[in-house]
């Protein structure tokens, strides 16, 4: 599990953020949104928003992590003893956040999560959801054929 999230999920979004990409440069270069508005399409960018969604909140949520000891968030990998000590104020899932604070009363604490996470995995999440949504009915669309006798 733990190979898939840390080796697929970037591949797969890579691929598919590609996908994304070349499908518009042609649809730009042919001056038609027929290569974009495909089922396939569709699901290629809801594959690339939903993995940069996944991405972004998973380089949140490691933010400030040390492995050696999980409860350590505020104090990093440091391993000087002169460093003071710094304590965990608040630790959030969704949106993501981990606050800390110089000392245990929680006052003057500071965001440890980048600011550009949570839009991010907000943005991407919806176009993830609005492509995921619109797959059917390009699909749909695809099925009409041309009455016969015209072309």
């Amino acid at each position: 599990m733990i190979v898939f999230l840390v080796i697929g999920v970037p591949v797969l979004t890579a691929a598919m953020t590609g996908a994304s990409f070349v499908r518009a440069g042609v649809a730009v270069r042919s001056r038609s949104l027929r290569p974009l508005l495909r089922a396939v399409a569709c699901f290629q960018l809801s594959l690339a928003a939903f993995g940069i969604a996944t991405l972004a909140f998973g380089w949140g949520h490691m933010t400030g992590f040390d492995f050696p000891d999980p409860y350590a968030r505020c104090n990093g990998q440091v391993l000087d003893r002169g460093v003071p000590q710094r304590y965990l104020v608040t630790k959030s899932v969704f949106p993501v956040s981990v606050v800390c604070s110089d000392g245990p009363d929680g006052r003057d604490g500071d965001e440890q999560v980048p600011g550009w996470v949570n839009p991010t995995v907000y943005a991407a999440s919806g176009v993830g959801v609005a492509a995921l949504v619109a797959t059917p009915f390009t699909a749909r669309r695809q099925r009409r054929r041309p009455q016969p006798g015209r072309p």
